[in-house]
């Protein structure tokens, strides 16, 4: 039960989170490309996008919480034993969320209000604090990749500077962006499929991002080949007749179908125009962002650091425990827990549905 509350509400967060990273810059280039133009159907599009965006990004913002408190009471050593040495990657992205919120509010009860070039500025602000938000995350990823920047002197710290160098986290975060991209077009293709113009268009530019998203995801398995070993047979070692520990190859197959799919149904899309292949392509995209990232997060399974062969065997022992996915917080075991827990978020759930049925309608 642990590991399926984990991975809905991470699930949930992501695409959310991913959806925010395309919409915040699509929004602002959208209304500018229709000013400069002199295209209303262009502005109007994106106010409409950016209502979307509006009321569903404080909800990304909750299944995030949810998914912290979840892993803060699971594995609370983890916990404070992570907040304490990723600390700076932690504040940066905590600075850029604010920011970021800031810059939606301004943007939106700006529209109509704010100049041409400042309202444009605030849209700038907003999609370049969306764009960097992940790289303190996704230094930390990198992190649970390879604990590269640990140091041990004077106290367990993190070197952020040689943590941004880990070669997992310079390919995973570009990957991010770009499947963020990916994700964003291939859903407004399918959700303005009424204007074949536009729709055809955001078709074209998911089609350029899946494949350049594609090649990233090759640099970053080879990545994990040579850096974490362990990640990378359980995740996809049967293509080399790897040993794995827990062989979750299952998921990457999985996901590298609805990858195929994408491509299958953007390209019969531009052929036949038809809506039904643009929808299938978004649906499809969803798919395969979640179980993506599913899998980068579980692959590692039972240790939250995939290697810490570089770590002296005192230290790796000391932290054993806290490390240990499959050694979680003991009143986690309490079958009460479980039910208080699905009490609260079930209904979080329900609401989640009838608030994306409610802004998509609109």
């Amino acid at each position: 039960m642990i590991i399926e509350f984990l991975a809905l509400t991470f699930g949930l967060h992501i695409l959310l989170v991913n959806l925010a990273i395309g919409l915040s810059t699509v929004i602002p280039l959208m209304k500018r490309a229709g000013e400069k133009s002199g295209n209303d159907e262009l502005i109007l599009t994106s106010r409409k996008l950016m209502k979307f965006y509006a009321a569903t990004y404080g909800l990304g913002g909750v299944l995030g919480t949810a998914f912290t408190v979840f892993l803060l009471s699971f594995y609370p050593g983890f916990i404070g034993l992570a907040g304490n040495i990723a600390f700076v990657p932690f504040a940066i992205s905590i600075l850029l969320i604010c920011l970021h919120f800031i810059s939606i509010v301004v943007y939106w009860y700006g529209w109509d209000r704010l100049s041409k070039n400042t309202h444009f500025l605030v849209g700038l602000c907003m999609m370049t604090s969306a764009i960097l938000i992940p790289l303190g995350f996704r230094a930390i990823f990198g992190f649970l990749n390879a604990p590269i920047g640990l140091e041990l002197q004077p106290k367990l710290h993190l070197n952020t500077i040689q943590a941004l160098m880990n070669p997992t986290f310079l390919v995973l975060y570009p990957k991010s962006i770009f499947a963020s991209y990916t994700l964003t077009f291939f859903i407004l293709s399918a959700f303005l499929s009424k204007n074949k113009e536009l729709s055809i268009k955001f078709a074209k530019y998911g089609l350029v991002t899946l494949l350049i998203t594609v090649l990233l995801g090759v640099a970053y398995a080879e990545t994990l080949r040579v850096i974490s070993p362990y990640k990378f047979a359980n995740a996809l070692g049967f293509i080399f007749s790897m040993h794995a520990e827990y062989n979750i190859s299952w998921l990457f197959i999985f996901k590298i179908i609805f990858v195929v799919i994408q491509f299958i149904a953007a390209i019969l899309y531009l052929r036949s125009r038809k809506s039904l292949a643009a929808k299938v392509a978004g649906v499809s995209a969803m798919i395969s962002v979640v179980s993506g990232e599913l899998l980068n997060a579980l692959s590692q399974y039972p240790m939250l650091v995939a290697n810490v062969s570089g770590l002296p065997s005192n230290v790796v022992k000391q932290l054993e425990n806290i490390l240990n996915m499959a050694k979680p917080n003991p009143l986690t075991t309490m079958n009460s827990l479980y039910a208080i827990t699905l009490a609260f978020l079930i209904p979080l759930l329900i609401c989640f549905a009838l608030l994306m049925y409610m802004v998509s309608k609109d």
